[in-house]
C-alpha cells in the first residue's frame, strides 16, 4: 500500500507526509481531478437558468437601487470573478453606478481593510462602486418584523433601501448552521448584534444544531425565517468540492436555490463512515483565516474516538487576534478553571459568556470548550506552541513532529486523513 497522503495547504498546495507502518489508514478522502467550468461560464448559467426565480435580467428591469451583499474573506467566495459576469447585466439595463451598493456582509466580524477588499470585490469594483461594510452595532438600523414568531430583527438600512437585493455566498459544512452560506448572508450578515447573539446562544447547543443539517436544526430554520423576512430577491450559491474548487454556482430563489445548493453539496462532500477511528489527521482548509481554523475540527470531531486523537494543520492566512487569546485566559479566570461547566452554564441560561466579544468569538469558544475530550495536536506557521497551550491545543512545529508524536501513544492505529477538512460532511452508520 502506498503510504504517501498529503494535507491541503493553500489553493491547490499540497503537503505531504508518511503514515507510519503499522496504522492502518482506513479512510482518505481524496477526490478525482475534474474539468470544471470557468466561474464566469457558471455564474452566466446560474443567472440565465435560475431555480424559483426569474432570470437576472427580468429582475433587474425592474429595479432602481441596487444592493449587492457579499460575504468577506472567511469565505473563499470568487465574488470578483462572479461580478465580472453580473455587473455587465446591470448596466447593460441602464442601471448607473451611483444606484449600485455593495454591503460586505460581516455579521460581527471585523472590518477588512482596502486590500482585502479589492481581493474580493475587484479593485475595479472598490474604486468605481460604494462599498459598505455593515456595522452589526450601528444605531440606524431598521427593523423587520419576522411573521413567523413576531420578532424583530434590524437590519442595514442599504439592504432595506434597496428594491433589487443579491446575494453572493458559499455553501460550506458549517458546525452549527449546517451549512453556511444562503440566508446567513443575511442573517447574521447584515443584522443587529443583539439578534444575532441571542440567536446563537439560543440555538448553539441543541443536538440538532450541527454540520451537514438542515433539517430540524433551528439555528438554521432561525437564520432562514429572518432572510425571508429580510427579503433577497437573487441569491448566487457556490458550491465546492473536496479540492475547494467551486464546481456549480446555483441561482435563484433564496430557499429554493439554497436547498438544491445544499443537496448537491452534500452529495459532493458526503463520506460515509461505518466506525469511529483513533486518528485523524486533517487540514483546516479552506478555513484559514484565525480563529475560524475551530472550524476543521468539525467533521474529525464526529469521526474520531474520545480516547483516540486528531492531528490538526493549520495554513493560517491570518493570526490568531490577541483578543481571542486573551479571552481564553479571562474566561479560565472568571470560571476558576473550570471553563466548560463556566459554559454550559451561562448557554444554558441564554447568556454570552464573553458578554462583551463578538458573537463569532463566543462560538468560536463554543466549539472549544463544548467539543469532545480529543487530544488535539495543532500543526501551524502562525500559531506558537504558548498560543497553543492557550487555546487547549497540543503543539508540533511539523506533520511528522505530530505523526511521532502520536506513534509513541498509539502503535497500532485506525486512520483517516481530511485532505481539506472543512470540506467533509460526515455520513455515520453509528448512534451515540
Amino acid at each position: 500500500m502506498d503510504r504517501r497522503f498529503y494535507l491541503y495547504h493553500g489553493h491547490r498546495q499540497k503537503q505531504y507526509f508518511l503514515v507510519p507502518e503499522d496504522w492502518t489508514p482506513l479512510h482518505f478522502v481524496d477526490p478525482e481531478e475534474e474539468r470544471v467550468p470557468s466561474i464566469q461560464q457558471m455564474t452566466h448559467d446560474a443567472l440565465s437558468f435560475p431555480i424559483g426565480a426569474p432570470p437576472i435580467q427580468d429582475l433587474i428591469s425592474k429595479a432602481k437601487k441596487i444592493a449587492i451583499i457579499v460575504d468577506d474573506l472567511t469565505r473563499p467566495t470568487p465574488a470578483s470573478e462572479i461580478l465580472e459576469v453580473l455587473l455587465p447585466h446591470l448596466v447593460d439595463q441602464g442601471i448607473s453606478y451611483e444606484n449600485i451598493t455593495f454591503i460586505i456582509a460581516l455579521g460581527t466580524h471585523e472590518r477588512i481593510n482596502r486590500e482585502s477588499l479589492e481581493m474580493k470585490l475587484g479593485k475595479k469594483v472598490v474604486s468605481s462602486y460604494r462599498v459598505v461594510q455593515h456595522n452589526a452595532w450601528q444605531n440606524d438600523l431598521v427593523p423587520v418584523r419576522i411573521p413567523k414568531n413576531g420578532g424583530r430583527v434590524k437590519v442595514n438600512p442599504e439592504v432595506i433601501q434597496a428594491d433589487l437585493k443579491i446575494g453572493i455566498s458559499s455553501i460550506l459544512p458549517h458546525p452549527m448552521a449546517g451549512y453556511g452560506g444562503g440566508p446567513k448572508i443575511l442573517m447574521p450578515g447584515v443584522c443587529n448584534f443583539d439578534y444575532i447573539r441571542d440567536h446563537h446562544i439560543n440555538y448553539v447547543i441543541h443536538p440538532r444544531s450541527v454540520a451537514g443539517v438542515i433539517e430540524g436544526n433551528p439555528f438554521h430554520e432561525a437564520c432562514m425565517e429572518a432572510a425571508q423576512a429580510i427579503g433577497l430577491d437573487f441569491s448566487i450559491n457556490c458550491v465546492y468540492n473536496q479540492k475547494g474548487q467551486v464546481i456549480r454556482i446555483i441561482g435563484g430563489a433564496l430557499k429554493m436555490a439554497f436547498e438544491e445548493a445544499v443537496r448537491l453539496c452534500f452529495e459532493r462532500l458526503g463520506h460515509r463512515f461505518n466506525e469511529k477511528v483513533d486518528i485523524t489527521i486533517t487540514s483546516t482548509f479552506p478555513h484559514t483565516h484565525g480563529h475560524q481554523l475551530f472550524k476543521g475540527l468539525s467533521a474529525p470531531d464526529i469521526i474520531t474516538k474520545e480516547t483516540g486523537a486528531i492531528l490538526l494543520l493549520a495554513p493560517l492566512s491570518s493570526p490568531i487576534p490577541a483578543d481571542f487569546l486573551n479571552s481564553f485566559k479571562w474566561i479560565e479566570e472568571k470560571s476558576n478553571h473550570q471553563a466548560t461547566e463556566y459554559v454550559k452554564h451561562c448557554l444554558s441560561k441564554g447568556q454570552a459568556f464573553l458578554p462583551d466579544k463578538s458573537i463569532d468569538f463566543n462560538m468560536a469558544m463554543t466549539t472549544v470548550f463544548l467539543r469532545p475530550k480529543i487530544r488535539t495536536i495543532l500543526v501551524s506557521s502562525v500559531i506558537s506552541k504558548e498560543e497553543a497551550r492557550v487555546m487547549n491545543l497540543e503543539y508540533a512545529s511539523s506533520i511528522e513532529e505530530g505523526l511521532k508524536l502520536l506513534k509513541g501513544s498509539y502503535p497500532k492505529a485506525k486512520v483517516a486523513i481530511f485532505p481539506s477538512g472543512g470540506l467533509v460532511v460526515p455520513i455515520i452508520d453509528w448512534k451515540d
